[in-house]
């Protein structure tokens, strides 16, 4: 009867979140989306990295399947990496506008050779002297997404007048779960794993459904 009350409580809400109990100092949580039978994994650790995971569910025998598929598509999807280049008004500083679609705010710095570069308080852009680059053929500048160390190759760099680097969720140090299965067993308004986050006696994980 237990079972059948908790599949109910499935179909009829929206969103259910379960999240790991004990976990004050660390943000682990699942995200069941009923109307769609997709999910979202969560698992933010208090050292700014997230675990994230995304795919599909089903419920058989008070166990919940959990198939991961491509987890990182939709995110990476939205990087971009643009180039405007101005032959005639040539100048002697290289604009960089970092813009992250999930804050919708422009932020962050870029690396070269051993220097870094920060972006202006009130637009975020952030402005490098050309003067750097001298004697340089291409040169490369560093900076990183989703956790990920990006190099990006300076052409023309005499014409180059601005770079524009776009992502969703720029500064959170990501590492996708992707293409596989993980099996839960329902207990009432909870579900209990096999992984064993962040735990020290090796107990099986539970996951307590908000209300």
């Amino acid at each position: 009867m237990i079972f059948v009350l908790t599949i109910l409580k499935l179909s009829a809400q929206d969103t259910l979140v379960f999240s790991q109990e004990n976990s004050s100092m660390f943000s682990n949580k699942y995200f069941l989306y009923p109307e769609s039978k997709t999910f979202e994994h969560k698992f933010n650790t208090d050292d700014g990295q997230l675990w994230y995971g995304k795919g599909t569910y089903k419920i058989k025998k008070k166990k919940l399947f959990l198939s991961f598929g491509d987890s990182e598509k939709e995110i990476k999807d939205e990087n971009r990496i643009t180039k405007i280049y101005d032959p005639i008004n040539k100048t002697d500083t290289l604009l960089v506008e970092i813009i992250d679609k999930k804050l919708n705010s422009a932020s962050g710095h870029i690396k070269f050779k051993e220097e870094y570069f920060y972006g202006d308080f009130e637009n975020g852009t952030v402005e490098i002297p050309k003067s750097k680059f001298e004697n340089i053929e291409n040169p490369i500048v560093e900076t990183f997404i989703q956790g990920s160390l990006i190099n990006i190759e300076l052409t023309r760099i005499s014409e180059l007048s601005v770079l524009k680097i776009t992502a969703f969720d720029i500064y959170n140090n990501y590492h996708f779960e992707s293409n596989f299965e993980r099996i839960l067993t329902f207990s009432s308004d909870e579900l209990k794993t096999k992984d064993f986050y962040n735990t020290t006696n090796k107990r099986k994980v539970k996951f307590i459904m908000e209300k």
